[in-house]
């Protein structure tokens, strides 16, 4: 793990700077991508979906801090058979240049050594995302979901 990096569970009294924190970064990622200036999935905005990742029962959630400062977060779903998903990764657009979402990967992937199969799912048009996760973390695609709001995402899979 990288020592200027500590993961701590998340507590109620984190919801409010993390939810400022998901929305700038979701919001940051839309407007690169689209021509809408704000968006992100239902809840990321008013704190709901910070809420529902961090108390649900088969997802471990944990906010990233660097140099002493809450920059993002993350959220794993722990599923039988080793699977695991990636459930939630955003930091703060600041801070986006110190290369921080690779090392939180890595550090996650050291945390979870038992996991054989991980999956990640994004937007359809977050070509930065997809990079991400092709090329720094060693996903590959596995299909598109067409969402209830014709909204369409990828969802792409890592195996050991």
């Amino acid at each position: 793990m990288n020592n200027k990096i500590l993961y701590q569970k998340i507590y109620t009294d984190d919801y409010k700077e993390l939810t400022k924190i998901m929305t700038s970064a979701f919001n940051e990622d839309t407007s690169m991508h689209t021509n809408i200036k704000e968006d992100g999935p239902k809840g990321y905005n008013d704190g709901s979906l910070i809420k529902w990742l961090n108390e649900h029962a088969d997802f471990e959630s944990y906010k990233v801090i660097y140099e002493g400062n809450i920059v993002g977060a993350y959220t794993v779903g722990i599923k039988p058979n080793n699977e695991y998903s990636l459930e939630m990764l955003f930091i703060d657009p600041n801070y986006r240049e110190q290369h921080l979402g690779t090392i939180v990967w890595n550090d996650i992937e050291q945390k979870y050594v038992d996991a054989k199969i991980w999956t990640v799912e994004t937007p359809d048009y977050s070509i930065r995302n997809h990079k991400f996760y092709t090329k720094k973390c060693g996903f590959t695609f596995l299909k598109e979901n067409i969402l209830d709001d014709e909204c369409k995402s990828f969802v792409f899979k890592k195996e050991k």
